[in-house]
């Protein structure tokens, strides 16, 4: 058997993993969410196992949605799309569209609308932008995209562009918001891509554990729920190997992970390995069973004193918060970081003091510390 495994996506190296000594669904559908904080009743909690358990040679695992535009629509006159936002569009101001879109638009600028849609009725949200249209690059963009605040990763657009007129992209009111791991959410979104990328605008890894529940929440597998699952040995080692912003101890990351478990954060589920090594949760008939650690999110219907800082128009908006500065996975996306961040992190790593090679992990690009309003 190999003595190394491929962890997540195929992207972060060789990393050994081994099995620890893991109404409504929890998160429910995007538009209907339950109550529920657990991960799915499918799945069983269970004991670590006990020593001599046969290793995990290799893992993998699935992304959620890209963010790409899919369901594309063309009339030869409309062309409409659905895309998810992702924690790179709200950061860079960008936005997909279709190929098709790039071909025929005939300015390299485009105005947009934003629109709320709620069952009997629709306006508008915020006022018109006009955007730049980058069409040379991989995946034809809109650039220059001031997002509202309100607007989170995983949130699910309907684009709609009438030739020569302009871009409507519309938001899907949930009805009542409700509160995923503390953050009000008012719009039809995938929980997943929420639970992978929420991550980019609320990090404060001052604290081991938090810097446990952001790798698992970053490299685990998902479900579709938002649930986040992973070997108890491959989120030790990747924890460890973060460096952000400084390199934890194997005893630290244990205790830490420990301490998680003890308060229920953290809990004991099974999955099982399928062909090659695909990582699946919760167990299916037939496969290798394994034992995960899991981070499920908690939700809840937003309250009153959830919504009192709402407006007339009835969007929300927090307090500004400080984000830290943190790493952001990329390289599942088969991008590289930029020279300026690999420059930032190289100087916000000296001048912590930190220890170490100040050079930026292969795959990761550099968020520094920032202030944002939600």
């Amino acid at each position: 058997m190999q003595a190394n495994a491929l962890l997540c996506n195929g992207c972060y190296g060789r990393l050994m993993a081994e099995p620890p000594s893991h109404d409504h669904n929890p998160l429910g559908r995007a538009d209907q969410p339950s109550l529920n904080s657990g991960p799915s009743s499918a799945g069983r909690e269970v004991k670590p196992p006990t020593a001599g358990a046969e290793d995990v040679t290799r893992i993998r695992v699935e992304e959620p949605d890209g963010g790409l535009p899919h369901s594309v629509v063309d009339t030869g006159l409309t062309l409409q799309w659905t895309f998810h936002v992702r924690a790179e569009h709200l950061l860079n101001g960008t936005c997909p569209v279709p190929a098709e879109m790039a071909s025929r638009a005939s300015q390299a600028s485009l105005d947009i609308v934003f629109v709320h849609v709620a069952r009997h009725h629709s306006r508008a949200l915020g006022g018109q932008q006009t955007v730049k249209l980058q069409r040379h690059s991989k995946q034809p963009l809109l650039t220059g995209i001031s997002w509202q605040s309100v607007i989170l990763p995983g949130t699910r657009v309907s684009a709609r562009w009438d030739r020569w007129k302009k871009l409507r992209l519309a938001y899907t009111s949930l009805g009542r918001p409700v509160v995923v791991a503390g953050t009000m959410v008012r719009y039809a979104y995938d929980p997943r891509i929420m639970t992978r990328d929420l991550v980019a605008f609320g990090a404060h890894v001052d604290g081991v554990e938090e810097l446990v529940l952001i790798t698992l929440r970053e490299l685990g597998y998902l479900d579709e729920q938002g649930c986040a699952l992973l070997p108890h040995q491959a989120l030790i080692r990747n924890t460890i190997e973060r460096r952000v912003p400084e390199q934890p101890s194997k005893k630290e990351t244990l205790g830490a992970i420990e301490r998680l478990l003890s308060r229920g954060i953290l809990t004991w589920q099974q999955g099982s390995l399928g062909r090659g090594g695909m990582l699946h949760y919760p167990t299916r008939r037939g496969e290798k069973p394994v034992q995960l650690l899991c981070y499920a999110p908690t939700l809840r219907m937003a309250e009153r004193e959830d919504l009192r800082t709402a407006d007339g128009h009835g969007t929300y908006s927090a307090s500004a918060h400080r984000v830290a500065g943190h790493l952001m996975r990329i390289g599942h996306l088969g991008k590289d970081a930029s020279a300026e961040a690999r420059a930032a992190y190289r100087q916000d790593h000296q001048r912590a003091g930190l220890a170490g090679p100040h050079e930026l992990p292969r795959g990761y690009t550099y968020v520094r510390e920032h202030e944002r309003g939600m």
